[in-house]
């Protein structure tokens, strides 16, 4: 990536713990972060003062850049962050982007793509929030956990996908304890082990 180095000189490196929140929309700077691991959500609330009602609609993992809206001069928007997975990332203040975009602007073609790489992610995942199995969108979610994690294990309680897919704990409980019976996955205390990945596929995609 061109002046890569300019871009790590003026950030500073951060770990990402489950459960933070990145990019509140209270906050007087902006900022922009570029992650190197673990996994944020994508989270729209739909009630006022209640972190845990609404939707994920999307989830990013590794190389993946959050907040470059704010360094284009577009406000943070409507989305909350929600660190998914324990990770890294660089982070830096928006004015410093848009100052770098200004010296070079061939930092707005790699900063559409990312942008246009999260959109598709969220239109995917917003037309498959109207399923209505639960068991489908359980598979889905995990898969695509697994897929922005890499290599790292998958660390989720029953409740923290629940709101992330926006139903009921128990019914993500059901799901997971059928799909553990089949011999799908595991899971103890939040640590889940995905066992049969072309089952998985196969339910998502039904």
């Amino acid at each position: 990536m061109p002046d890569q180095d300019a871009l790590v000189k003026s950030a500073r490196f951060i770990e990402l713990k489950p459960g933070d929140v990145l990019l509140p929309k209270h906050a007087d700077q902006p900022l922009v972060y570029f992650l190197t691991s673990g996994s944020v959500a994508l989270f729209v609330t739909y009630k006022q003062g209640q972190s845990n009602a609404g939707l994920a609609v999307g989830l990013v993992g590794n190389e993946a850049a959050l907040g470059l809206q704010a360094a284009l001069g577009m406000g943070v928007g409507n989305l909350t962050l929600i660190v998914q997975s324990h990770g890294y990332a660089y982070m830096l203040e928006a004015e410093q982007l848009r100052l770098l975009v200004k010296r070079h602007p061939y930092w707005l073609m790699i900063f559409t793509k990312s942008l246009w790489t999260i959109y598709q992610e969220i239109a995917r995942l917003a037309a498959f929030s109207h399923v209505m199995d639960v068991r489908k969108r359980l598979a889905d979610w995990l898969l695509i956990s697994q897929r922005k994690c890499g290599t790292q294990p998958l660390f989720m309680t029953h409740e923290h996908i629940a709101n992330m897919l926006g139903v009921r704990r128990a019914s993500i409980t059901i799901a997971a304890r059928e799909m553990k019976l089949k011999g799908w996955l595991d899971y103890s205390r939040g640590h889940i082990v995905i066992q049969n990945l072309e089952a998985l596929h196969t339910l998502a995609a039904a």
